[in-house]
């Protein structure tokens, strides 16, 4: 291939940072990492870890935007769902859609909760691939999409919807599915935003922690940081990924304007709808609704890294540092390495949540995670 001339193979390997082995627990008899480098060579194994980006799509701006084209195309990975809708203790209301076929829960058929990206949904390409590689490798395993409140036809039925550090609904969900699957091996994906709420939720349950295990992919980890960047008049910012992150924002609280203005706090609507970026959107509306006194306070107080110290369970981190949107400066290295609980593994290339290979660009990501 052309990159193995211009580059050596070692640039393209998997970097695994995680604690010395003999400060790991092991469980089964072996260590996390051990467990991972038999059951996932290809993301563990330093002879077999390598992730090539395609030749026609080497960086990870021209895949991250090349993976938002798939959304709209479900050829190829089609997925379908029943949807379920589920009601907070608030009277919100979210969709959860169950992968099709269902399977019986037991206690040797693992149910795996994915946690899609800020106003993502099970439509999306990441999740659909997912779900597509784990039925040919593990098809008697369940799989709910946990969908956030306002999104993929739910209405939103209160003023507030979400943002990247809110782990009530999450939680919520994860004791009533343990109520009524109890003997379910739980399993937890995060997505982007996702991956921040439920590192955060599990950091925040600690020994508690319903999921027997987690993995996060491509995490902002400090949210402040990541907004902050995000915010800065790029020309990335103000056309691609800033830009329509906001947009998404915007539209959703205009198509659920009526509910969210039926509530007790005072909001302006124009400075909402005119919102230049994430901050701006943030400091008219979403920190107002959940009670911060800034889109500061919000981000700081949403950020999963002040809780990966407290995490408990086995946990998988994938992050790239070519990732457009999830900034290398947040990857929280030191404080991975200081929990025996954690693995993380970081790629040169990938982009956002993207990671397709080869000239057919088969997706990369979801046989690490399977």
């Amino acid at each position: 291939m052309v990159y193995t001339v211009l580059f050596p193979k070692w640039w393209f390997r998997v970097q695994l940072t995680h604690a010395s082995q003999d400060k790991q627990p092991r469980r089964g008899g072996k260590t996390l990492i051990e467990q991972l480098r038999d059951r996932c060579p290809t993301l563990a194994n330093p002879a077999k870890a390598y992730y090539v980006p395609p030749w026609h799509l080497p960086q990870g701006d021209m895949q991250t935007i090349y993976l938002y084209t798939q959304h709209f195309k479900p050829a190829g990975c089609a997925i379908e769902y029943e949807r379920e809708i589920f009601e907070f203790a608030d009277g919100g209301k979210a969709g959860i859609d169950w992968a099709l076929p269902r399977q019986d829960g037991g206690p040797t058929t693992p149910l795996i909760i994915l946690v899609p990206g800020i106003g993502g949904t099970s439509c999306d390409y990441y999740a659909r691939s997912f779900i597509h590689s784990l039925r040919k490798q593990l098809p008697e395993c369940q799989v709910a999409v946990l969908q956030s409140r306002g999104c993929n036809g739910v209405e939103l039925v209160t003023p507030k919807a979400f943002h990247g550090g809110l782990t009530d609904d999450l939680r919520e969900f994860v004791e009533h599915i343990a109520k009524r699957l109890p003997d379910t091996p739980l399993i937890g994906i995060g997505f982007s935003l996702g991956a921040n709420i439920l590192t955060k939720y599990v950091g925040e349950e600690g020994r508690d922690c319903r999921f027997r295990a987690a993995a996060s992919v491509c995490n902002p980890f400090d949210i402040d940081m990541t907004v902050s960047r995000m915010s800065q008049p790029t020309f990335k910012n103000r056309y691609l990924y800033a830009a329509a992150l906001t947009r998404s924002l915007i539209a959703m609280f205009t198509s659920n304007q009526k509910a969210i203005m039926a509530g007790d706090i005072e909001l302006d609507v124009n400075a909402i709808r005119t919102a230049r970026n994430m901050t701006e959107f943030n400091e008219a509306y979403t920190a107002k609704v959940f009670g911060f006194e800034s889109a500061k306070e919000l981000n700081m107080s949403g950020s999963c890294v002040q809780h990966i110290k407290n995490i408990h369970i086995p946990m998988l981190f994938i992050n790239a540092l070519d990732d457009p949107m999830c900034y290398k400066q947040t990857i929280p290295i030191d404080e991975i390495k200081q929990n025996p609980n954690l693995v993380l593994a970081i790629t040169r290339h990938g982009g956002h949540l993207a990671y397709f290979g080869g000239t057919g660009l088969a997706p990369w990501l979801p046989p690490q995670l399977t």
